[in-house]
């Protein structure tokens, strides 16, 4: 799986769901934050079973791939120039960068270069461990996580400062 394909599946999660991605679309442009508070609830409802619904189409090198590259973005923000505008403990950095992750690579990619534009508080936990999920019902066995990439909070040493 490429990354296109990657960000292909959660975009196509978002247009599963026309209002939704309407919302979404509108808040590409604004980064308005009451549209966004409301957005982290279908993101961790709607959004996750649009794209546990697609996962269950994969084969399981596929879905390995696309757990994997989840991992890597997931490790990728996890810094603290982003988790001083998102706060939250360990777990509710870790569900915040779900939510990241779960808007889509516009957002994602906004988030990642300009880290102040990320809005406290707004989690889609589900979002970022659908796949393990999914695994786990197709093949009847846990997925190993953190195996490229660890996803907890402070994982990626170099991005924190202590």
């Amino acid at each position: 799986m490429t990354e296109q394909e990657f960000w292909q599946i959660i975009e196509l999660s978002w247009q599963d769901s026309p209002y939704l991605y309407k919302k979404r679309t509108k808040v590409l442009e604004t980064n308005d934050e009451d549209l966004l508070t409301e957005l982290s609830e279908e993101v961790y409802e709607t959004i996750t079973e649009n794209c546990k619904n697609r996962l269950q189409r994969l084969d399981r090198k596929a879905l390995t791939a696309f757990i994997l590259l989840s991992e890597e973005k997931l490790y990728k923000i996890d810094r603290e120039e982003i988790h001083k505008f998102t706060d939250g403990s360990d777990d509710g950095f870790l569900y915040c960068r779900c939510f990241i992750l779960g808007m889509g690579e516009q957002y994602f990619n906004m988030i990642d270069k300009e880290p102040a534009k990320a809005t406290i508080d707004l989690e889609a936990e589900a979002f970022g461990f659908a796949g393990y999920e999914v695994f786990e019902e197709k093949f009847g066995e846990e997925f190993e996580r953190n195996t490229v990439c660890c996803i907890e909070s402070c994982s990626n040493k170099e991005a924190w400062s202590s």
